[in-house]
């Protein structure tokens, strides 16, 4: 049995959270170890671990590695695996754009790629919350600790900016607004932008705007029984097949096609229920 929650932030959080996204899972018997692929996605998370550890993967890798408690995730390019062998509690604090650099105050692209200790970049208390978590007995107990936990962050969380409103812009659009729209909007050159996407999102504009089309494109595809893939490649913005699976074999590592027959084999489906 499976339990989404899905939490809209509190007022007073907005400016940088996007959700509070919280999953329950109780594995059936004889269900055993189960895997799921975790493509990258536009958006920068918090996973907290708050039953069980998973273990991880980029997919050129050979060995699963158990993960911390807390795993911060910035700008992600390359296709992860996750595995988990017992019933677990995950909750996923997803930021707004830029939000995950305004809360921490260190450039993305030193956070590039791969999941990072909360422990390391946060300190105890980010651990401390996990076990706290863990004693709860419901969802909204799980999210209603964290809430409070990141109310008690603002005080640190650097200012909203103009860049960081274009920036939502931009994934409010589905990554179709021109960038030169784009800059004008966060008051800025072209080049200043660009610069001010590297810090905050560790990414240029163009691939975010690339994997923003990407992650919605393989959203469909996960809440899809039988996948229609023209009809999802022209509902995330491709005009283009050969965009579409140019851009699906960049950050899934493989073609659409053979996404669908790993995804058979390996049924976790963990970005089916999640929105940006």
């Amino acid at each position: 049995m499976i339990q989404f929650k899905f939490f809209d932030p509190h007022p007073y959080l907005a400016s940088f959270v996007q959700s509070i996204f919280l999953v329950d899972h109780i594995l059936e018997p004889g269900e055993g170890t189960i895997v799921g692929q975790y493509p990258p996605t536009p958006q920068h998370c918090i996973f907290l671990y708050i039953k069980e550890k998973f273990k991880a993967k980029k997919v050129n890798e050979s060995e699963f590695k158990e993960r911390p408690k807390a795993v911060v995730v910035g700008p992600q390019i390359t296709r992860m695996e996750l595995t988990v062998s017992h019933d677990y509690t995950v909750a996923v604090i997803g930021f707004r754009p830029g939000g995950l650099f305004r809360l921490l105050g260190i450039p993305m692209e030193e956070i590039f790629d791969d999941g990072f200790d909360g422990f390391e970049l946060m300190g105890s208390d980010i651990n401390d919350i996990v076990e706290r978590c863990a004693e709860m007995e419901s969802l909204d107990k799980i999210h209603e600790c964290i809430e409070h936990y990141l109310l008690g962050k603002l005080t640190k969380v650097k200012e909203l900016l103009p860049v960081d409103q274009a920036l939502f812009q931009m994934l409010k659009y589905q990554g179709q607004m021109p960038i030169t729209q784009v800059a004008d909007l966060a008051c800025l050159s072209v080049r200043q932008f660009e610069r001010k996407c590297k810090e905050r999102l560790g990414l240029s504009p163009k691939v975010y705007s690339r994997l923003i089309r990407f992650s919605n494109a393989y959203r469909l595809f996960e809440r899809s029984e039988v996948p229609n893939w023209s009809e999802i490649a022209y509902l995330s913005g491709y005009y283009d097949q050969m965009h579409f699976i140019k851009d699906f074999k960049e950050f899934a590592g493989i073609t659409p096609t053979m996404m669908e027959e790993e995804l058979k084999r390996k049924p976790l489906r963990f970005q089916k229920a999640i929105r940006f």
